[in-house]
C-alpha cells in the first residue's frame, strides 16, 4: 500500500498545482482593464422588447456600434458578431449586443431583417435602437466611443463587458488578431 509520506507529498503536489493554476488564472485576467461602468439604458430589441442593463446583468457581453444601411464597416463587424455566436453558442452566459446609431432609420423592424441575414439568435444577440438621445447615452457616455457632433458616430471597436457591467477591453474588429484575443479574453472572464 502507500506509505503516509507517498499521500502527504501527493496531497501537496496537488494543493501546489491547484494554487499554480489559480495564480495564472488571475495573473492573465488581471491584465484586463477597467474602463468604466455601463450605465443603465432602456432600448428596444428587434424583437419589439424593452432591453436594458438589467437584461444582461450577471452576463458577459461584447457591443459593437453599427447601422444597417452602412456600407463600409459594419457588414464586416456582423459578420464578425454572427461568427462570435458560433463560438460561444453553447456558453449560456454570452450575449452579443448591437446598438444602432442610427435610430431615424433602424426600427425594430429594420433591425429584425437585417438580424436574419446574419443568423442571429434573438435570445442571445439583441439588435438594439432607441431615441437618439438615449442612444447617444449609451454611447459616446457609457462606451466613450464616438464623438457626441458626429450625426452618426460609429467605430469598428467591440466592447467587452463583463458580469459586473464593467467594460474590460476594446477590440479593433478590423483586424482578425483582434478578434482572436476579444476571443481569448471572453473565455477567461467566464473563469472570474
Amino acid at each position: 500500500m502507500f506509505s503516509k509520506k507517498f499521500i502527504l507529498i501527493q496531497v501537496l503536489f496537488l494543493v501546489a498545482a491547484f494554487s499554480l493554476a489559480v495564480f495564472y488564472h488571475r495573473l492573465h485576467v488581471a491584465h484586463l482593464g477597467m474602463y468604466g461602468k455601463v450605465n443603465d439604458f432602456k432600448l428596444t430589441n428587434s424583437d419589439n422588447v424593452k432591453v436594458g442593463l438589467k437584461t444582461l446583468e450577471g452576463k458577459i457581453w461584447v457591443a459593437d456600434f453599427f447601422f444597417t444601411t452602412c456600407a463600409s464597416i459594419c457588414p464586416m463587424m456582423s459578420a464578425h458578431m454572427e461568427h462570435l455566436q458560433q463560438v460561444f453558442k453553447s456558453y449560456t452566459e454570452v450575449r452579443l449586443v448591437s446598438f444602432s446609431v442610427n435610430p431615424e432609420q433602424d426600427t425594430p423592424e429594420v433591425l429584425k431583417d437585417y438580424s436574419k441575414k446574419y443568423h442571429a439568435d434573438s435570445k442571445r444577440w439583441f439588435f438594439l435602437t432607441g431615441s437618439r438621445e438615449d442612444i447617444t447615452k449609451v454611447v459616446v457616455n457609457s462606451f466613450k466611443m464616438g464623438d457626441i457632433h458626429e450625426p452618426i458616430f460609429h467605430s469598428s471597436y467591440f466592447a467587452l463587458v463583463d458580469k459586473q457591467g464593467m467594460i474590460r477591453g476594446y477590440y479593433d474588429s478590423a483586424a482578425v488578431k483582434n478578434i482572436d484575443k476579444l476571443e481569448s479574453d471572453l473565455k477567461l472572464l467566464r473563469l472570474e
